[in-house]
């Protein structure tokens, strides 16, 4: 068994001043949010690329890099790269929106965060492998860390009891930070602004705070969210009492070594209730003025500031549909080779945040999203993802809610350009709240 053969090769493990101790075993294959449901003891952290040929979930944290501010972000990179070297494993964290630590429901959430799971349960291509990590300065916190690895392997646990028939979690009140009027009135400030020649576009959020009459099985809800978006990539990070999580359709970027891959989302009409209304929806995101021109400005974005780091820049010349369970956007792959010596620090501050979240021009947009939203995004919109020397992966923390115990708080918004409608808008932003609803079960 893996863990006995873990627990066989620590015991062995010598003491080295601040150098990182790893150790992997096969294992049989697994699934993982069961295993994150199942260990509920340690602070938890999962991902999982939009392919589902790399999964990652963590228990506990090896080690936690965070920074204060997003001018803070550049050194946490470079600690993470020097901590792991080449050894084949991984940081998962991300960061926030705007790049500040958080406030309030958002305070367990710095303004960005890596951790390095004490124990990982990973699969890359089908192989699924159970790891340690170790990183001590001193013998004293070495034979601490040690032993509490050891106990942790120990009780760790591959399947979760049977639970008894307890009552299921229900939504005992909601509260939303805007209504429809309310929103209106947003989205027509944005369109005077949008006239006035002052942006291009904006991105206005919403929250939606839900109460409920018990706990929820986070992972179990994650795992059922993931099924109705198979083509999405699926998150989840863990901090104290509070967890926040997705399933994001859209990537920020990758890299692996030398080879990049960004994209453009943007333009959103709902999924048809019929195949012909489904075929005239899909018509409208290519014909449509208004959607055109949204997805346009986000293409244009990121091939302009990726321009500096990458060469060879590729995409099709036409823009294709990616399909969710209630929505569709407009998509446009990129692929381009990376200049040398270029990592993550520039990619990270070049792309996000995105026109798909933020507006166009950033600066104008970011200030009014700081003028008209009444809730603190934290990390919805920011940047989740995977971090190493060889490769890194981010996506774009959408489709995302931050769970606090009774507490789910749920986030969505929509991009306004000139010719938006705001019932249209409205009904983008609650088909994606009611994603989320539609497997919360409650």
């Amino acid at each position: 068994m893996a863990v006995a053969r873990l627990l066989r090769r620590i015991t062995h493990w010598p003491f080295r001043k601040g150098q990182l101790l790893h150790l992997s075993e096969r294992l049989p294959a697994l699934d993982l949010l069961a295993w994150l449901q199942a260990n509920p003891q340690n602070a938890r952290s999962f991902w999982q690329n939009r392919e589902r040929t790399i999964s990652v979930a963590g228990l506990g944290a090896a080690v936690e890099l965070t920074a204060q501010s997003e001018q803070e972000v550049g050194d946490l990179l470079e600690r993470s790269y020097s901590i792991l070297g080449d050894r084949d494993t991984v940081f998962l964290g991300g960061l926030s929106f705007d790049g500040r630590s958080g406030r309030g429901e958002w305070s367990a959430f710095p303004g960005a965060r890596l951790v390095l799971p004490a124990i990982a349960c990973c699969q890359r291509n089908g192989e699924y492998r159970l790891s340690v990590h170790l990183l001590a300065d001193s013998r004293r916190e070495f034979i601490r860390r040690k032993t509490q690895l050891i106990t942790a392997l120990c009780r760790l646990r591959f399947r979760g009891r049977a639970r008894p028939d307890a009552p299921r979690p229900r939504v005992s009140s909601r509260i939303d930070d805007v209504d429809f009027a309310g929103c209106r009135r947003r989205i027509q400030a944005v369109l005077r602004e949008i006239a006035a020649g002052e942006l291009h576009k904006a991105v206005l959020a919403r929250r939606v705070e839900l109460a409920l009459t018990s706990p929820v099985a986070v992972f179990e809800v994650l795992a059922r969210w993931r099924e109705v978006n198979p083509g999405s990539f699926c998150f989840a990070m863990e901090r104290g009492q509070d967890l926040f999580m997705g399933c994001s359709p859209e990537r920020l970027y990758r890299r692996h070594r030398r080879e990049f891959q960004t994209e453009s989302l943007a333009g959103t009409v709902r999924l048809g209730r019929t195949r012909d209304e489904d075929v005239a929806l899909m018509a409208r995101l290519h014909r449509d003025p208004k959607l055109v021109q949204e997805h346009d400005l986000v293409t244009r974005f990121v091939r302009r500031q990726i321009e500096p780091w990458v060469t060879d820049a590729q995409s099709p010349e036409q823009a294709g549909v990616f399909k969710l369970d209630r929505i569709q956007h407009r998509y446009l792959p990129i692929r381009a080779t990376l200049k040398p010596g270029v990592l993550d620090h520039p990619l990270l501050d070049t792309l996000h945040p995105t026109p798909a979240v933020c507006g166009f021009p950033r600066g104008a947009a970011q200030a009014l999203i700081e003028r008209e939203e009444t809730a603190q995004r934290g990390w919805y919109s920011g940047a989740v993802g995977i971090v190493s020397p060889q490769e890194s992966e981010f996506a774009v923390a959408i489709r995302s809610v931050l769970v606090n115990r009774e507490r789910i708080l749920c986030y969505s918004g929509v991009g306004i350009v000139a010719g938006s409608d705001p019932e249209e808008e409205w009904t983008e932003l609650e088909a994606k709240i009611e994603s989320f609803l539609s497997v919360l079960e409650c």
